[in-house]
C-alpha cells in the first residue's frame, strides 16, 4: 500500500493523505471539490503511514501560516533528499523542518501586544501595556521597536499622551 501527500488544486488550502491505486477520484477535505488523482501533484510518497502523516502535517502547518505552499525535489532516489519549503529545508529521513521561531516570534508578538489590548477593552497606558508584556517575556527593547512598528503600520494608535489603543 503507497500512501502519498497531495495539496486540493482548487483551494490550495488543504494537504491530504491519500492511498495509490485504490480510486480515481477522491474529494477535497475542505472544499469538497472533486479530485482526479492522476492529474495530481504528489508532493511526498511512503509504504509507511507513519511518515506520510508527518509530511501532510508540515505541509498542512506551512499551507496555514504562509495561505500557500509551493515544493521542489531534487533527486528523488538520493538518501539525502532535500524538500524546499519557503526557503526552509525538510530532511526526507526525520521530515522535520529547520527551526524558524525568529519569524514566528515576531508574529506572536504583535499578537500578544493586540492581544493585551483586546482583554483591557482594547486600550491601556503605555506603562500598563510595557509592564504587561514584559511579564510574558517580551525583552524591553523588542516592545518599543515593535509598538513602533505597529504604530506606522496602522494597527494601534495613540488618541492622547501615554494611551494605546487599538484600531
Amino acid at each position: 500500500m503507497t500512501y502519498v501527500v497531495i495539496v486540493c488544486t482548487k483551494c490550495r488550502k488543504n494537504a491530504q493523505i491519500i492511498e495509490i491505486g485504490n480510486s480515481k477520484t477522491t474529494r477535497c477535505q475542505k472544499c469538497n471539490a472533486n479530485l482526479i488523482v492522476r492529474k495530481l501533484r504528489v508532493f511526498f510518497s511512503s509504504e509507511k503511514l507513519e511518515e506520510a502523516i508527518s509530511i501532510r502535517t508540515q505541509i498542512q502547518a506551512t499551507i496555514a501560516e504562509n495561505g500557500t505552499f509551493t515544493l521542489k525535489t531534487d533527486g528523488e532516489n538520493s538518501s539525502e533528499t532535500e524538500y524546499q519549503v519557503f526557503g526552509d529545508k525538510m530532511d526526507a529521513k526525520t521530515a522535520c523542518f529547520v527551526d524558524t521561531r525568529k519569524e514566528q516570534k515576531k508574529k506572536k508578538t504583535d499578537e500578544l501586544i493586540i492581544g493585551i489590548l483586546q482583554s483591557n477593552n482594547k486600550q491601556m497606558h503605555y506603562a500598563e501595556l510595557k509592564n504587561s508584556a514584559i511579564a510574558l517575556d517580551i525583552d524591553e527593547k523588542r516592545f518599543d521597536e515593535i509598538l513602533k512598528k505597529m504604530l506606522r503600520a496602522g494597527e494601534i494608535y495613540s488618541p492622547s499622551k501615554d494611551i494605546i489603543r487599538t484600531v
